[in-house]
């Protein structure tokens, strides 16, 4: 077999039914436009109650590695390396939440980009299935059946498209594609520059990984190589699953609030997304135009804020610039 250009990561734990049906939506008779011998799936699972069921994973179509750890800690940090280490591709693709299914044209957007750039950072907007943000569930009574019928009655499989239209924006990109993301939960780099940024800062030792996420988009972002590429007409879908933050937890709010913590320290400052400017990558079908309609909308009040406040709506792009120029 071939190197295979891109390895994707998948994180998993105590989400069997979630987790396979992401790995179904990175499945080659799923992905459109790209062939199973470029990319590879490396599912890292620590152990749970409830565990995947390897054969089926076997029985996917394309190259699925599977590893089940034992893990005695609460973060995916460690599971993370774990799967990197096994990575062949020259590029990575990271998905530490293994609840998260991906539009049709993920992957094959996320080739194009790097071969139009060895150094893309190409960024999936993230939504929520349902339509309320998931952390909310049990004041809209969403539950694991309700999804799941949902799930059954669009077909996804045969139009993944279709996960658009029962879906919301996640919390950390509400005002869509022309704001500065705070995270991305589906987030592809060269290899190189994963290696570049520590990898996965295994300190981050809350349950979740705590803003473990945040740390390694603004840590990529602000790489002084990267170029941000935004699939504008692609998404990675949360499924209902019990999450540290996005279920309806009892203290979630000083669960942010010790997260938020721990990721200031561990960047010696406070944290802010990165103002880049992203490459808009891809076609925008039917089911997504209306939220390419929301982040228009908002990007134009964002332009004239700046205006007015005489402010970069992408600041970091000349930071990034000043910090190219001094390494070459």
């Amino acid at each position: 077999m071939t190197r295979p250009l891109l390895s994707v990561i998948v994180i998993v734990y105590d989400m069997p039914r979630q987790a396979l049906n992401t790995l179904r939506s990175l499945a080659p008779d799923y992905q459109e436009d790209v062939a199973a011998e470029e990319y590879e799936v490396i599912v890292v699972e620590n152990r749970s109650q409830r565990n995947m069921d390897m054969r089926a994973i076997e029985a996917l179509p394309g190259n699925f590695r599977y590893f089940l750890r034992d893990d005695p800690g609460v973060s995916p940090a460690a599971a993370i390396n774990f799967g990197f280490a096994q990575a062949k591709g020259v590029q990575v693709g990271l998905m530490i939440d293994g609840a998260r299914m991906v539009s049709p044209g993920v992957l094959h957007y996320a080739l194009l980009a790097q071969r139009i750039s060895a150094d893309a950072l190409v960024v999936v907007p993230g939504y929520h299935l349902g339509e309320h943000e998931q952390q909310f569930h049990l004041t809209h009574g969403y539950t694991e059946e309700k999804e799941q019928a949902m799930l059954d009655e669009i077909d996804w499989h045969g139009n993944g498209y279709r996960l658009f239209d029962i879906s919301c924006l996640s919390g950390a990109n509400p005002n869509g594609i022309f704001h500065p993301f705070m995270e991305c939960n589906c987030l592809f780099m060269a290899a190189d520059v994963f290696r570049d940024i520590g990898q996965a800062d295994e300190r981050f030792d809350l349950p979740g990984g705590g803003a473990l996420n945040l740390y390694i988009y603004r840590q990529a972002a602000m790489h002084p190589r990267t170029r941000s590429f935004m699939l504008a007409g692609e998404g990675s879908f949360h499924q209902l699953h019990g999450g540290v933050t996005t279920s309806e937890v009892v203290q979630r709010d000083a669960i942010l609030r010790r997260q938020s913590e721990q990721l200031n320290a561990l960047l010696g400052q406070p944290f802010r997304s990165p103002t880049v400017e992203p490459i808009l990558l891809g076609k925008v079908k039917g089911p997504a135009l209306r939220y390419l309609q929301h982040s228009v909308e908002r990007g134009l009040h964002r332009l004239r804020r700046c205006a007015e406040r005489n402010e970069d709506m992408y600041a970091d792009e000349q930071q990034k610039l000043r910090m190219r120029q001094a390494i070459e």
